[in-house]
């Protein structure tokens, strides 16, 4: 799997001058009442060269799966938007038939309320995977690893090339604070969601990451060698890096003060994190070429839950410069503005390295 991923990223690099010669990808959207958080995420998936290529030369026609829900039409629209973005005809479009069958198959994105960006992504991720399935030849399960063996459980031999960019694993270990017997499982990902250090107003993504894998207590776990309750340490790992690493920073909490409320708060910590060679190896337990990656887009957050508005920085693929994509508004912006304590989500694309 690893090795066709690869090749895909290969050839989606051969076509980034065909893409420059059909359009800048520098188009905006139009706000249709409150989808800025939708817009966000477009343009952050608009700058991901491989799947944009995948989208334009009509590749993605060959995987179109009609027996999901949405019968592929998820897939279809956004593959429309990124091709009409791409195609160097307009300054902004709207894309109403997109959010039209969005709002078919989850009433929360139907209205003009704002939404948010990291809910929109994950159901969106979830619903191009299921609707660009193709099925691969099944492995031989007897010569799997305990991770690889999940991820084939997980995927049931159906892919995509959603889930072979964005997807990931996680390793959950829990041990017996007595007999220290532990108990291993998989969940796959694709967006890691970390929570932010407590009272800080500044931190780094590194220090995001430490806190997402440090030991958590548990407290009363059925221990299956001490055959009782006992206290117990879970560890979180990676377990499989994916092309395209996205990362969510849990900005927004209920105020304990007012939890009956139910209230929600949102932290404005500033997060230094690297535009270029973040260096994973020492976050995973894989250790692949792979494991260093570069910042392409950024979907930003302003304001709070209340009242917010999004945007997105990205990085163009063809001029090699930052921009901001503010609804149907497109500026070039110096990369010293990238970071900010407004980002939400941030997508880094892995870098080879010889």
């Amino acid at each position: 799997m690893v090795l066709k991923v690869k090749v895909r990223l290969k050839y989606s690099q051969n076509h980034i001058v065909w893409l420059f010669r059909r359009g800048r990808g520098l188009t905006g959207l139009k706000n249709l009442g409150n989808t800025c958080y939708m817009n966000s995420i477009i343009q952050c998936l608009n700058n991901t060269a491989i799947l944009v290529a995948y989208f334009c030369n009509g590749q993605y026609l060959e995987h179109v799966n009609r027996s999901h829900s949405t019968r592929g039409a998820i897939a279809e629209e956004l593959a429309a938007v990124v091709r009409a973005l791409w195609s160097g005809q307009y300054r902004f479009i709207a894309t109403k038939d997109l959010r039209s069958e969005v709002g078919k198959h989850q009433r929360a994105f139907r209205g003009t309320e704002q939404q948010d960006s990291h809910e929109f992504l994950t159901i969106l991720m979830d619903w191009l995977h299921l609707d660009l399935q193709f099925t691969i030849k099944p492995p031989h399960k007897e010569s799997l690893g305990a991770s690889e063996l999940a991820w084939h459980e997980y995927t049931k031999s159906k892919e995509s090339l959603v889930l072979r960019l964005f997807y990931g694993q996680i390793r959950s270990t829990v041990r017996c604070s007595v007999c220290r017997a532990s108990s291993a499982t998989y969940d796959s990902f694709s967006n890691l969601s970390l929570e932010l250090p407590a009272h800080a107003s500044r931190c780094t993504l590194a220090d995001c990451l430490k806190l997402y894998l440090n030991d958590e207590m548990v407290p009363g776990w059925n221990c299956p060698n001490c055959k009782e309750k006992r206290d117990a340490a879970k560890k979180l790992d990676i377990s499989r890096l994916p092309p395209v690493l996205v990362i969510h920073f849990k900005r927004f909490y209920v105020d304990p003060k007012e939890y009956m409320c139910n209230a929600y708060r949102k932290k404005q910590t500033y997060i230094d994190f690297p535009l270029e060679d973040l260096d994973m190896r020492q976050f995973s337990l894989q250790c692949p070429e792979n494991q260093i990656y570069n910042l392409y887009a950024v979907s930003n957050h302003y304001g709070s839950m209340e009242g917010g508005h999004y945007t997105a920085y990205c990085k163009s693929s063809v001029y090699g410069k930052w921009y901001k994509f503010d609804d149907h508004l497109v500026t070039e912006i110096p990369a010293s503005e990238v970071r900010s304590s407004a980002a939400y989500i941030l997508f880094y694309s892995a870098c080879s390295r010889s």
